[in-house]
């Protein structure tokens, strides 16, 4: 599982949804009154230049980034589990400033090996030392994490130096996104509090959940190259337009609903117009065991991304084949991953697997790289907000 999540770290869409929280925001400080998203979905709850999401296990992580105007830009990541008291925090320091075509404001490759430090109000609190001797990537003190979110309720000038440059991530929505841990853990007006030990309204600190097991059934290699044979591949031709039923409103939307898959369907308007420049757009058919098929269609295309649907069909009741999602971009021996840039410059994506159990594909993780901030290509950091274990077949 780790090595699927890491190989597939920077790929993900950025979505903002509305605000859900387990607690009332009138019982709460009037700080997170104003900010918006729901820290289990999408790119979570974000507040100025602050996030945070919080995954199915309640592991929250609130990442923190420089102003858009910066000319050089840091972002901070912290990592709660929940009943754990000091989170852990990762630094990353811009490296577009390198890609820079004005040799007055590159910053060397070498000197990323100088030691980093970690200044808050004007104030050294040591060095930050490196995850690893080949990482970009460093790492706070527990003592410095604590000193972090204990300015995290004053305006605080947060700087990280190294050698004659410095990177400022800016410290507005910290109050806000930590207030939001407080809450989804259960935190408030307990010792375990980051930022509301003292608030009236008392809640009881929530334990961590454990990630869902997913055991992952046999499929086909892609190596094995396995087609359907004509026959089956006809009858499925012939009928996959009935079975998947395309003219529903929910995939080809109306004037009250927007269309998933609106390239499923000859008549609309998106096909015919794409058709008018030369697109085909066929049915594919791909085995997944002898038993199961998906077939897929591209639904949608814009400037730098484009998803395709898939439907599981069972070949005992091929009749009645199931979606698993219209946001697909790939399949590979038994996932099916959908990964999506939220902008052209790809500093920022987003991601979701489905794995084969042997029934159907069920849901591996959904991730995001972070906000759209410049910090680096493909994106600054992992943020799940659904996470799960998987069994791989091999080892069943």
């Amino acid at each position: 599982m780790d090595t699927v999540k890491t190989g597939l770290v920077k790929t993900n869409i950025v979505k903002t949804m509305m605000a859900m929280i387990t607690t009332s925001l009138l019982s709460l400080p009037a700080v997170a009154s104003d900010a918006y998203g729901d820290p289990f979905k999408g790119g979570g709850f974000v507040k100025n230049d602050w996030q945070v999401a919080c995954d199915n296990t309640l592991t929250c992580r609130a990442a923190g980034y420089s102003d858009e105007s910066a000319e050089r830009r840091a972002s901070i990541l912290m990592t709660l589990k929940a009943g754990e008291e000091v989170p852990s925090t990762e630094v990353l320091l811009s490296h577009w400033d390198r890609y820079s075509s004005d040799g007055g404001t590159a910053t060397p490759a070498d000197a990323f090996k100088q030691p980093i430090e970690l200044w808050l109000n004007d104030k050294f609190y040591g060095n930050v030392a490196p995850v690893s001797d080949d990482s970009e990537v460093s790492e706070l003190t527990q003592s410095q994490t604590v000193q972090l979110v204990n300015h995290a309720n004053t305006n605080s000038k947060i700087v990280f130096k190294l050698g004659e440059h410095q990177w400022q991530v800016s410290d507005k929505g910290l109050s806000a996104v930590l207030l939001k841990i407080d809450d989804v853990q259960g935190r408030v007006g307990t010792p375990l509090a980051l930022v509301s030990k003292n608030h009236a309204s008392k809640q009881t600190p929530k334990s961590a959940k454990p990630r869902p097991i997913i055991r992952k059934a046999p499929a086909y290699s892609d190596e094995e190259h396995k087609q359907l044979s004509p026959s089956r591949l006809t009858y499925f031709q012939e009928n996959i337009d009935q079975w998947v039923g395309i003219d529903a409103e929910e995939l080809i939307g109306s004037e009250e609903v927007m269309g998933e898959c609106e390239l499923v369907n000859p008549k609309t308007k998106t096909h015919q117009m794409m058709s008018e420049y030369g697109s085909v757009f066929d049915w594919a058919f791909i085995p997944v065991d002898a038993e199961h098929t998906l077939a897929s269609h591209l639904c949608w295309r814009g400037a730098y991304n484009e998803a395709s649907g898939y439907w599981l069909i069972d070949h005992q009741h091929p009749h009645q084949p199931q979606l698993i999602t219209t946001a697909a971009t790939d399949y590979s021996q038994g996932r099916i991953f959908a990964s999506h840039k939220s902008r052209g410059l790809g500093d920022c994506w987003s991601m979701a697997a489905w794995v084969w159990n042997g029934e159907t594909f069920v849901k591996e993780l959904e991730q995001t790289s972070g906000l759209c901030r410049l910090i680096d290509l493909g994106g600054a950091w992992v943020i799940p907000t659904y996470t799960s274990e998987v069994i791989e077949a091999d080892k069943r």
